[in-house]
């Protein structure tokens, strides 16, 4: 990327803003030197961890990168086989403990933040660390008794012979030929020695080595000669204590020193993780969107904000790259020309580092090989060139950088502020065409800013160029700062003087010295902004007629779907009354045939036949009245007045005219008016018989021919099987209205038929019965005549 124009585009800035936001020294390094991609690929693979980051942020809290040190250095030096201090230990174990739970974190939400959780898997655990370090130090840094056997006897030696020392002391203190000497009757330590104060005059009568003396030499600090062995002691004790301290950090530096390399590439996951978890919270700040990517030079930024400015920002839409690749925006000073340059240039670079853009979500962003700006004064003194000089020798530099693109590729996006300023007007515009052109023969995509009235022509005269202007309010005299594509800026230098009171005969003179060009090409820009606040209130009016059209759409088919749960509550309140008069009439039933059986009489025959004529008659009742209209043929033409049928309804309508252009069809439905796709019309069936109801569960139907056979066969069964099977069969056959059946028994030894009969001659439904003849199964079977009266 050209280095001049992440400067000028402002940049810098806004990563030492995101570096503001990591949590580690190389988390900010990270942001710091983050440079923008040309990589399509590589740049999505960016812009998904920083979208799942923001989930992170917005549902889970954030990504827990806090506790995270800078432990490069003394993982290195204990790589090469230094050793580490106890502060640099415990910071080693606090960052490897942190980067075990942010794994834990992220690998535990892989179906939420996929690439964050590949990303995580990089971090390393090292659990024999943690606990090695853990177990050797507290927070304070303190080597542990536990750290080793060593150590804790050394220290129970030590501990007690301070405990013996300071007794002895205190039998000197005690000694009223010593005490008499001392300056004060306390024990004090002396370069690791425990010593008393000692009056100066009595130093040569005090038994013992001086170590001290005070500031003021009234007071000489001594050990009692009785107290040396025992000093002695405790100095080697402490002299072997602070050896195996020294051993045990030389061991712990050594654990670490193994896995530096692994834990130097932990690290780097943690300073990536913790970038993207800045990059999520400065998402969350710019209240920023993840931007659709492409690779063909389409920029289309929507209601884009710049990141640096304070304030109400106007946001503004633009565009290039698609029906044109070179934009000339002209318009006032101070109307938000080169912000809108910023804009468009900045995002493009934030994108491309992966950052989300403070844009809406539907905008697009181009990924650019490179991104070229000359914009601002960078005229420098040192070089004595001016103003002009100094943008000329960027744009030298730019061209120089471009060669001829195949078509379609858009090799880069140039950002040119004021070209051709700085000089004479008319050299200046001349040579302001010149590059435009140049730059647009070459296939880049280039957004300029300009005075030059010259340079509005040119989206006239050369396909791919637009025109674009800032919006400025004649009647407060101050732009608004919207971007108008396709409508070039005008001059307003003659409205605002007239506005601010100058006299008209000066407008009028100036306005003669205006070249007819000038003052038609004015006239055709105020045309063509007339027209398009005429095509603005007519946008608005039809899409206010859009917005009413969906709320009508939206009516409908709720009062549609409230249609559906009417029929469909009609339906369950019909089916469970079916169903408790079914349960009601199947007892009645019960207690009919227990009665029939029990006293066969014409009465109790003639009652059972009557409730199957009423149970047949409910139950197609039932079945005409919630039946669904079975649909008919799809219709291909449908006219005004035509009848139809709403198949997802089952409802008949009268159509009020033919398809619109989404093909849906307007449809009367009694009191109710909706639109239905064509697809869901049929030609209703005139006299079609309705389908067949569905019974609900536990609902008998009655088939007074099919669902009973005409015979049974009771061979190979018990004689107890077969009366039981016998009696329900004959029930069946009776409800099912069959006046003759066939009971197939076999001959055999005679047993079973003689049970059958004897069951017949005392059945109450049975009229007569004989054996089969010829044809009938003959002595097998036995032709039973049901319906007795």
């Amino acid at each position: 990327m050209n280095e001049r124009a992440l400067r000028v585009l402002g940049l810098p800035t806004v990563l030492d803003r995101l570096a503001g936001r990591t949590a580690s020294v190389a988390g900010r390094e990270r942001a710091l030197a983050l440079v923008p991609s040309a990589d399509l690929e590589e740049v999505e693979r960016r812009q998904r961890e920083t979208t799942e980051a923001r989930f992170l942020l917005e549902h889970a809290g954030g990504l827990p990168v806090r506790g995270v040190r800078d432990i490069r250095a003394p993982v290195h030096r204990a790589g090469i086989g230094g050793a580490l201090a106890p502060r640099e230990l415990l910071d080693v174990r606090d960052t490897l403990a942190a980067g075990r739970l942010l794994r834990g974190f992220v690998v535990g939400r892989a179906d939420d933040v996929p690439a964050l959780a590949d990303l995580a898997e990089g971090i390393e655990v090292f659990t024999e660390i943690e606990a090695e370090i853990a177990g050797a130090l507290n927070d304070e840094g303190i080597v542990l008794d536990s750290a080793s056997p060593e150590l804790a006897k050394i220290r129970r030696e030590r501990r007690s012979g301070e405990a013996r020392l300071r007794e002895r002391m205190e039998q000197v203190l005690r000694t009223p030929a010593l005490a008499r000497m001392l300056q004060d009757p306390l024990i004090t330590i002396r370069g690791d020695r425990f010593v008393v104060p000692v009056r100066a005059e009595f130093r040569e009568q005090f038994p013992g080595v001086a170590h001290d003396s005070s500031s003021s030499g009234m007071t000489v600090f001594m050990e009692p000669l009785a107290a040396v062995p025992l000093g002695n002691r405790l100095r080697e004790l402490m002299s072997a204590e602070r050896e195996e301290i020294s051993r045990i950090l030389t061991a712990l530096s050594a654990l670490v020193g193994e896995s530096a390399e692994r834990i130097t590439d932990t690290l780097g996951v943690l300073a990536a993780l913790d970038l993207d978890a800045a990059k999520a919270q400065l998402s969350a700040e710019l209240s920023a969107a993840t931007p659709h990517l492409n690779a063909d030079g389409r920029a289309d930024l929507r209601a884009a904000r710049h990141p640096l400015l304070t304030g109400i920002v106007v946001p503004i839409d633009i565009r290039i790259g698609d029906a044109f690749r070179t934009l000339v925006i002209t318009g006032p000073n101070t109307g938000g020309k080169t912000v809108a340059l910023r804009t468009l240039g900045l995002l493009t670079l934030m994108a491309e580092c992966g950052l989300h853009v403070p844009a809406a979500p539907e905008s697009q962003v181009a990924v650019f090989p490179s991104v070229y700006a000359d914009i601002g004064d960078e005229q420098s003194i040192e070089q004595n060139l001016s103003t002009f000089s100094s943008h000329l020798r960027a744009i030298v530099e730019i061209l120089s950088s471009l060669t001829e693109t195949p078509p379609g590729h858009a090799r880069a996006l140039v950002l040119l502020d004021e070209v051709g300023a700085g000089t004479d007007p008319t050299e200046g515009a001349a040579l302001a065409r010149a590059i435009i052109e140049t730059l647009h023969a070459r296939g880049v995509c280039t957004a300029v800013t300009t005075h030059y009235n010259e340079l509005k022509s040119l989206a006239f005269t050369h396909p791919g160029v637009e025109n674009a202007s800032v919006e400025f309010d004649e009647v407060t005299l101050r732009p608004t700062y919207r971007l108008l594509i396709g409508t070039p800026g005008r001059s307003n230098a003659l409205a605002i003087a007239a506005r601010l009171g100058l006299e008209s005969d000066v407008i009028e003179r100036a306005r003669g010295y205006l070249s007819r060009q000038a003052t038609d090409l004015t006239r055709v820009i105020e045309r063509v902004e007339e027209e398009r606040d005429e095509l603005s209130g007519e946008r608005a009016a039809l899409a206010r007629e859009r917005a009413e059209l969906a709320r009508a759409q939206a009516r409908a088919r709720e009062e549609l779907q409230r249609l559906a749960e009417d029929r469909r509550r009609t339906l369950e309140r019909a089916q469970a009354e079916l169903a408790a008069l079914q349960r009601r009439g199947r007892q009645e039933l019960e207690a009919l045939l227990g009665a029939l059986r029990a006293k066969p009489t014409p009465a109790a025959t003639a009652r059972v036949r009557e409730y199957l004529r009423r149970v047949s008659e409910i139950a197609d009742t039932y079945a005409a009245e919630t039946r669904t209209e079975a649909p008919g043929e799809v219709l291909e033409d449908v006219r005004a007045g035509d009848e139809v049928l709403v198949a997802s309804l089952g409802q008949r309508g009268t159509a009020q005219g033919p398809p619109d252009a989404r093909g849906d069809v307007e449809v009367q439905l009694g009191a109710l008016k909706v639109r239905v796709p064509r697809d869901d019309l049929r030609r209703p069936v005139g006299a079609a018989p309705a389908a067949p109801a569905v019974a609900p569960r536990g609902v008998t139907t009655f088939d007074r021919t099919v669902s009973v056979p005409s015979s049974i066969h009771l061979r190979r069964m018990t004689t107890e099987e077969a009366l039981a099977e016998l009696d329900k069969y004959l029930d069946d056959a009776t409800l099912a209205g069959l006046p003759r059946v066939t009971v197939i028994h076999g001959k055999g030894t005679g047993t079973l038929r003689r049970a059958v009969h004897d069951h017949l001659a005392h059945h109450p439904e049975v009229a007569s019965y004989r054996l089969g003849g010829d044809g009938e199964g003959g002595s097998g079977a036995t032709i039973v005549e049901l319906g007795r009266r």
